[in-house]
């Protein structure tokens, strides 16, 4: 097996672990601590590798570094406001809009925004969460 294809599934196989949507930083730093001999430029390379094949998501959450997600089937996220967490959600796809303005439509991202369970109660809100859209 070759040192690219052996350092790409272990990549792979750290962020799949890694349930909070790392950035590139975050995977380095968990990659490094069992693997040290992989570089922080390899880590780099491999994630954007993998998600120009398609192998992982890279989500491009406004105001935040990339973030990557080893689950690829389709759902949303959401984020939180204050701390910057980040959790997947179900959802149900949209309809293509009837007006594309000329765009080929690939792809659709959800992401909503809100405060998440530590935050809520950090700020002292213990009341059920309730939806503000």
């Amino acid at each position: 097996m070759a040192r690219n294809t052996l350092q790409k599934e272990i990549i792979h196989q750290m962020l799949c672990e890694m349930h909070n949507h790392p950035t590139a930083a975050m995977v380095y730093d968990r990659v490094h601590q069992a693997h040290p001999t992989i570089s922080r430029s390899t880590v780099y390379r491999v994630l954007a590798q993998m998600a120009e094949e398609g192998i992982i998501l890279r989500l491009g959450l406004a105001g935040s570094d990339s973030r990557y997600d080893g689950k690829t089937s389709p759902h949303g996220h959401v984020r939180c406001r204050v701390c910057g967490a980040v959790a997947d959600v179900s959802w149900t796809p949209m309809a293509e809009p009837a007006d594309t303005a000329g765009f080929l439509l690939e792809d659709c991202a959800v992401e909503y925004r809100g405060l998440c369970p530590a935050c809520r109660q950090a700020a002292g809100e213990d009341r059920p969460a309730e939806r503000r859209l």
